[in-house]
């Protein structure tokens, strides 16, 4: 007798037909856990708890999405809370708040509520990238630059080196970590369906009759 198939949670707000699915199923419980009390559920202070300030303004999305993973692994291997100090970054005008983005750490209120008047970081660079960040906080570090050129990047933290591979740490690590909202998902899904996916390459000129999307989103 044929098993039934589990139905699996939606998160978009659709029917079962949609093609892309949201969320961390996949995570080990253990590390999820683990995760979660080094981040979201992590009690926060100013004076006790030992902060990573990431700044978020470097060139490009992928570099913002680079940058956001390498700051979450290097701070938990820091033994630090993760917090952004530049949401929306100058390069990037959006209207998404940051936890429609990302699972924000529990210092990241207490960061924001602190406005101490910090000057914008126009461009995270080797040259303009911020060394302090002024803060209430009495344990914190700042990012710089040039952080991914650090070893502990290649790094699986002690407790798990023996458990996942380095390559199962960082699917673990984006899983846990970016948890678009609903808004940032119905804007998403928007922009796929008005989306067409093409073969690559592109036909040579004079080499026929052009080639047909291969799906096209229904209106």
């Amino acid at each position: 007798m044929p098993r039934p198939r589990r139905r699996r949670q939606n998160l978009l707000g659709v029917d079962d037909g949609g093609l892309v699915h949201v969320g961390n199923a996949t995570i080990d419980a253990a590390l999820t856990q683990w995760l979660s009390a080094r981040h979201g559920s992590l009690k926060c202070d100013y004076d006790s708890t030992p902060v990573y300030f990431a700044p978020m303004s470097p060139n490009g999305i992928g570099n913002k999405v680079l940058a956001l993973t390498m700051s979450f692994h290097l701070a938990l291997m820091q033994g630090r809370a993760f917090v952004v100090t530049d949401w929306p970054p100058a390069t990037l005008p959006t209207s998404y708040p940051l936890h429609e983005v990302v699972r924000p750490s529990a210092c990241q209120a207490l960061f924001d509520e602190d406005q101490r008047g910090r000057p914008p970081i126009a461009k995270s660079t080797i040259r303009w990238s911020p060394l302090t960040t002024a803060s209430r906080f009495k344990h914190a570090f700042t990012q710089p630059h040039w952080c991914h050129q650090s070893t502990r990047l290649l790094e699986v933290p002690p407790e798990w080196a023996s458990r996942v591979s380095w390559l199962q740490w960082w699917r673990a690590l984006t899983q846990h970590l970016y948890s678009p909202g609903r808004r940032l998902a119905a804007g998403m899904a928007a922009t796929l369906r008005a989306a067409s996916l093409l073969r690559s390459p592109a036909p040579r000129a004079g080499a026929g009759r052009e080639e047909a999307p291969l799906w096209v989103a229904p209106p």
